[in-house]
C-alpha cells in the first residue's frame, strides 16, 4: 500500500505545482530577454562614450563608475535569473533602503545581516583578493560596490561643477535614447527576475542609502541613520555646486568659466542625481527614533534637516536657471586704426 499511497500522493501534488513553474519559467526568459536587450542598448550608449572620449581625470573617473555600474547591473540579473532555492521570508519589511541588498541576497541563498552596509567598506579592500565560487558571490559583491559607485559619481560632479570640467561632451539624441531604453529594460529585467521581491527604484534606493554606510561607521543616537543622512548630504552639496556653477556662470564670475553647451550638460547630470536622493528620501520611510530621551533632540534634528533640505534645493534652482540660459559673450572689437600720411623726406 505504500507505493499506491506514494503515486497517489505525488499525482495530487502534481496540478497545483505545475502552472506555478511555468510561470516562473515565462517569467524568467522574459528577465533574460529585457537584460540582453537592455545590455545591448547600453552597449550603444557607452560605444558612443568610448568613442568620443575625454581624458581629464574627472571623466575617467565618472566614465568607470557608469560601467562599473553597468556591469553590476548585468551581473545581478544573471545571479537572479540562475537563483533556484531563494530563502522565504515570513514577515513583513518596510521597503527603505537596503531592500533591494537583502531582497537580492535571499533570493540567490546568501547570508543577510542587518549591517551588510558594513561590509560595503570591506568588499571593496577585498576586491583584489576575491575569487567567485559562484554567481551568488558576484550578485552580492555587485550589490555591496554599488554604494561607492554612486558617490564616485557625486564627488566627480560636484569637483566638476567647482572647477569647470564635465565628464562628456553633448550626446546625439540616439544614443541618450539608448541610455534610458537600456536602464528601463535592465531594471524591468530585475523585477521581472525577482519573484516579486523587487520593484523599479529599489536599486536607486539602496545606492544613495548606502553613500552613508561607506562614508560613516555608525549612526549618531538621535539623529537620523546613515543611510537618510547620505541622500540629504547628497541633495544639499550637489544643490550648493549647482547654484554656485549658475550664478558664476551668469553674474559672480568667481570660477572657471565653461562653455555654454559643457555647462547644461554638466547641470543636467547633476540634476539627475539629485531627483535621484530626492527620490530616495520620498519613498523611503522616515526615520523614528525609539529612545523617548532622545525624542526631543531627533525632532529637533529633523525640523533642520527639512529646513536645510528647502533651502538648498531653492538655492540650487536658481542656480540651474541661471546655468542652462545661454551667457552673453561680449565681442571686443579692435580699435580704429588711422593711417596719416607723411611726406617724405629728400
Amino acid at each position: 500500500m505504500a507505493p499506491t499511497a506514494t503515486i497517489e500522493h505525488d499525482h495530487a501534488a502534481a496540478p497545483p505545482t505545475a502552472p506555478v513553474a511555468v510561470s516562473t519559467s515565462r517569467r524568467g526568459r522574459g528577465g533574460l530577454v529585457l537584460l540582453a536587450f537592455g545590455a545591448a542598448a547600453l552597449a550603444v550608449w557607452f560605444a558612443w562614450r568610448l568613442s568620443h572620449p575625454l581624458w581629464h581625470p574627472l571623466a575617467v573617473l565618472f566614465l568607470g563608475a557608469e560601467l562599473s555600474g553597468a556591469v553590476a547591473a548585468v551581473i545581478v540579473g544573471v545571479g537572479l535569473a540562475g537563483a533556484s532555492s531563494p530563502r522565504d521570508i515570513h514577515v513583513d519589511e518596510p521597503r527603505d533602503s537596503h531592500w533591494y541588498a537583502h531582497a537580492v541576497a535571499d533570493l540567490v541563498g546568501r547570508t543577510r545581516a542587518a549591517d551588510i552596509h558594513r561590509d560595503v567598506r570591506t568588499a571593496v579592500r577585498a576586491a583584489p583578493r576575491w575569487r567567485w565560487r559562484d554567481r551568488a558571490d558576484a550578485t552580492v559583491a555587485a550589490i555591496l560596490l554599488d554604494g561607492p559607485r554612486r558617490l564616485v559619481m557625486l564627488l566627480v560632479v560636484v569637483v566638476g561643477l567647482l572647477f569647470g570640467a564635465t565628464p562628456f561632451r553633448t550626446p546625439p539624441w540616439w544614443a541618450v535614447v539608448a541610455l534610458v531604453v537600456g536602464s528601463a529594460a535592465i531594471g524591468l529585467a530585475h523585477v521581472s527576475l525577482g519573484q516579486g521581491r523587487l520593484r523599479p527604484g529599489d536599486r536607486i534606493r539602496w545606492s544613495y542609502g548606502a553613500i552613508g554606510e561607506v562614508v560613516a561607521r555608525v549612526d549618531v543616537a538621535g539623529v537620523a541613520p546613515r543611510r537618510w543622512i547620505g541622500s540629504v548630504a547628497a541633495v544639499v552639496v550637489l544643490s550648493i555646486a549647482i547654484a554656485l556653477r549658475g550664478m558664476s556662470d551668469r553674474w559672480t564670475h568667481g570660477l572657471r568659466p565653461m562653455p555654454d553647451a559643457d555647462r547644461v550638460v554638466l547641470l543636467l547630470v547633476a540634476v539627475l542625481l539629485v531627483l535621484g536622493a530626492l527620490y530616495t528620501l520620498a519613498t523611503s520611510p522616515r526615520p523614528t527614533q525609539a529612545d523617548a530621551h532622545l525624542l526631543a533632540r531627533h525632532l529637533d534634528e529633523g525640523t533642520a534637516r527639512q529646513s536645510l533640505l528647502a533651502a538648498a534645493v531653492c538655492v540650487g534652482t536658481i542656480g540651474l536657471i541661471a546655468g542652462v540660459l545661454p551667457t552673453e559673450h561680449t565681442a571686443v572689437e579692435p580699435p580704429h586704426r588711422t593711417v596719416i600720411a607723411t611726406p617724405e623726406l629728400p
